[in-house]
């Protein structure tokens, strides 16, 4: 052990004594093993996104600590999912600080392979773990983070954040440069006024010395942000809007200590002052704005999905935010489970791929535990809901699942461009300006090179996108339309070519009917057909469900559904089949003399169902604005009958096509895309799961039975279908508005650059206008959103 003063090279703790280890010294054993453990997953590149980035743990607990997390009931109970294999938690990390923590935490996976995935919400300081529970237990991961710094607070109940220190950090910050800058301008007057007044130099000076010393805690303590943050990007060899900012700092300050110390002159101590003052301001209301955004994504509250509740025998339509513990809902085949539930049916198969990726059923029994998510695959079962629904985590699934979208969008290229050469333009024409004005009046050139410096921001144009698409998803989820991300308004706003499905898209489900049955069938067969159609959540199905209610409800085994064929299942020993033609074994010539679903018993046809279907109110007139402005295609599952009518709307016969499988509808889609259309599919999220996801945007129809369709980009609410070409409308409205803010940044850096470089602002000036800039976007966006809304009546 030596007794030299060092900094640790894990966490930056000084220490009289050090640990030396790999030609690198450690403030302790704890910081050197966390430093080897990142060296042997070659995760050493940690080090590189900042200095001394690491966390230090005072006490370290006992490593049997967490032995209670081995237990089911209290594991089972912090588990967000878990089928035995996929496991799924949430924890709260208080020590995440910086983006160096950040990439470490995503990085679990390379850590130990039983970690599959890791993501970290900074603002919440939580981390959201997918791992095998094969290869790694909760226990361990839990101790694999803390032997990393990064100690979970392991608590049962909800964690409520408490964000008020950040904000109590920034508002100390702002007090402070305050204070100084008020300070610094009345002990400044005296080199002011010395002519006029006949304050001696030493006064003068005096003052000066008083102003440099209140100047310590703003460039040491307040003005922190920037060099930090300009020390990281030049690590990375990035160059960052800070740099200008902290050096145009660096340089009023320098050059006031110079002319103080040599006593060659004041100094702009009162300039650099009010500068970090003015731009903290800026820096709190741009963080204000940011959580000003949160509302508008946060759409659970809404979030538009029912469930079939069972209460004193009878069953009808609950939101899912209305479920509680105890309650029995009954969950249809293709039917997303809502909450954690106990199966109270026999048996049950449950897809979970929306959560882990892997299609392969689960089989539960009765008794097990299902957890929120899954997808039912096989016949109606009943399920005890363990606890309230949190529509947050549903929603948080399909954000995952949406991802980074596939293409790069035109506003996402325009604002990489111009935050990866705005910087560097900024700093050649400071350095123009300086030159020039070292010849030109030298005494000009800091304060004009500063001005330049500190002017010239993007954080309007930055703004511009976030804010105005947030009030753009805030305006939508009022009408009931519901959108994944934001780059899904501009993929709108592209659209060229739109794809409907018809059934239970363009025809209300609701209103569906199943008039006669024809054949011959007694009493049991009709129940029998009933209860069949009764597992099926497509449309047809519902309707013959609805037309059969007076026959009572027999128990289904073995229920199957092909997506655009059919569905089969055994009742009372004997095998039912409901579909098309082709699917109970008849020739395609039978299905296309009218709209009917048959029925077959043992393979021997019975029977057949007429349906009738009704459109949506206002689907003529849908159709007809969106063909004046789009390329418009129909595929359907069904037979040609209805033709004539949507021919009417549809001219071209190309664009119709009937009896569509999935894979067709899928085929269909492909091909548009090499043709370089950029598709808008509409659909029931149901048989053309396949065909929204390969489209460019995929909107799924909601209707009484809410469908929450992984698949999809956006949900709409059936009744709101009519106006969607308002809402693309609008999407393109959108998109000009940030083109117009745009221009608004632009103009606003062009005028204000070319007036610094002019020497006709002050640093002082600047920072004031900096913010400004921020101001006046968001004001503009919000109006111009705002109003657009009203004039299209969205609002």
């Amino acid at each position: 052990m030596k007794t030299e003063k060092q900094v640790c090279y894990h966490c930056g703790s000084s220490s009289s004594t050090f640990v030396e280890h790999d030609h690198k010294k450690f403030c302790c054993e704890g910081c050197a093993i966390v430093y080897d453990i990142l060296k042997e997953n070659k995760l050493v590149n940690y080090y590189e996104i900042d200095n001394n980035p690491g966390i230090r743990t005072e006490a370290k607990e006992p490593v049997d600590s967490y032995d209670y997390l081995d237990n089911e009931q209290i594991k089972n109970s912090l588990l967000d999912f878990h089928d035995g294999k996929t496991t799924k938690v949430t924890l709260y990390i208080p020590a995440i600080h910086c983006s160096s923590c950040i990439w470490l935490l995503e990085n679990l996976h390379r850590l130990h392979k039983g970690i599959a995935h890791s993501y970290v919400n900074f603002t919440a300081k939580k981390i959201y773990v997918t791992f095998n529970e094969e290869l790694i237990s909760l226990r361990q991961l839990v101790l694999l983070l803390e032997s990393l710094h990064y100690k979970p607070l392991v608590q049962r109940k909800k964690i409520v954040q408490n964000k008020k220190g950040s904000k109590k950090k920034i508002l100390i910050k702002m007090g402070i440069a305050g204070f100084a800058f008020g300070n610094i301008m009345l002990l400044s007057f005296p080199s002011y006024l010395n002519q006029a007044a006949g304050i001696p130099d030493r006064m003068i000076h005096y003052f000066s010395y008083i102003s440099l010393i209140l100047s310590l805690p703003v460039i040491i303590y307040c003005a922190s942000d920037y060099f930090l943050s300009s020390a990281k990007s030049l690590r990375r060899k990035m160059v960052s809007i800070d740099i200008p900012v902290a050096l145009g700092i660096s340089v009023i300050f320098l050059r006031s200590c110079y002319e103080i110390i040599t006593g060659t002159g004041p100094g702009y101590l009162d300039s650099m002052t009010g500068l970090v003052f003015f731009l903290l301001i800026g820096r709190w209301f741009q963080d204000r704005t940011y959580q000003a955004l949160n509302f508008e994504n946060d759409y659970s509250s809404y979030f538009p999905m029912g469930i079939l509740k069972i209460d004193g025998g009878k069953e009808f339509i609950a939101p899912i935010l209305d479920l509680r513990g105890g309650d029995i809902i009954r969950v249809r085949n293709q039917e997303i489970i809502p909450a954690d539930a106990s199966l109270e049916s026999e048996f049950a198969a449950i897809d979970y791929s929306f959560i882990t990726g892997e299609s392969v059923p689960v089989q539960k029994k009765k008794g097990d535990r299902i957890f929120a998510g899954g997808r039912l695959i096989g016949g109606t079962v009943q399920l005890k809901v363990l606890k309230e629904v949190e529509a947050s985590y549903l929603a948080q699934l399909w954000k995952e699942k949406g991802g980074t979208p596939e293409e790069t969008t035109i506003i996402s290229a325009v604002l990489d461009k111009v935050s990866k050469y705005f910087t560097i333009i900024i700093l050649l024409i400071a350095a123009g300006t300086g030159i020039f004005w070292l010849i030109a009046d030298p005494a000009k050139s800091l304060l004009a090179v500063t001005s330049v410096l500190i002017v010239a921001c993007p954080c309007a144009l930055a703004l511009s996108v976030p804010f105005t698409f947030g009030h753009v998803r805030r305006i939508f989820g009022k009408n009931q339309f519901y959108l994944r991300h934001s780059s899904v308004i501009e993929n709108l706003s592209a659209t060229d070519t739109i794809v409907f499905d018809k059934t239970g898209t363009l025809t209300d489900t609701r209103r569906q009917e199943a008039t006669d049955f024809t054949g011959e069938a007694d009493p049991e067969t009709m129940s029998a057909i009933k209860s069949l159609a009764g597992n099926s959540l497509h449309p047809l199905s519902r309707a013959i469900n609805s037309a059969f209610e007076k026959y009572a409800d027999t128990e289904v085994t073995e229920f199957e559904e092909i997506a655009g064929a059919g569905i089969s299942g055994y009742v009372s020993g004997r095998k039912y089949k409901i579909g098309s033609a082709q699917f109970v074994g008849r020739n395609a010539e039978t299905a296309s003399q009218d709209s009917a679903v048959f029925v077959a018993v043992e393979d021997s046809l019975i029977g057949r169902i007429s349906i009738k279907n009704h459109y949506r109110k206002g689907w003529d007139k849908l159709l007809s604005e969106l063909a004046s402005k789009y390329e418009v295609h129909l595929l359907s599952g069904d037979n040609d009958m209805e033709r004539p009518v949507i021919n009417d709307i549809i001219k071209d016969p190309s664009c119709l096509h009937f009896n569509q499988t999935p894979e067709d509808k899928l085929r269909y889609i492909r091909n548009l895309r090499t043709l370089g259309k950029k598709i808008l599919m509409v659909g029931d999220g149901l048989n053309d799961a396949a065909a929204l996801k390969e489209s460019h945007t995929g909107i799924s129809v909601a209707d009484d039975i809410y469908q929450f369709s992984p698949a999809s980009d956006a949900i709409i609410y059936s009744g709101q279908l009519a106006f969607l070409w308002k809402y693309l409308r609008f999407s393109i409205t959108a998109r000009k508005i940030v083109f117009f803010s745009f221009v608004l940044s632009s103009l606003y850096n062009l005028v204000g650059i070319s007036m610094a470089s002019a020497g006709l602002l002050s640093p002082l000036i600047a920072a004031i206008l900096m913010p400004l800039s921020s101001i006046s976007v968001v004001i503009f966006s919000t109006v111009a959103i705002n109003l657009m809304a009203q004039k299209q009546k969205l609002s």
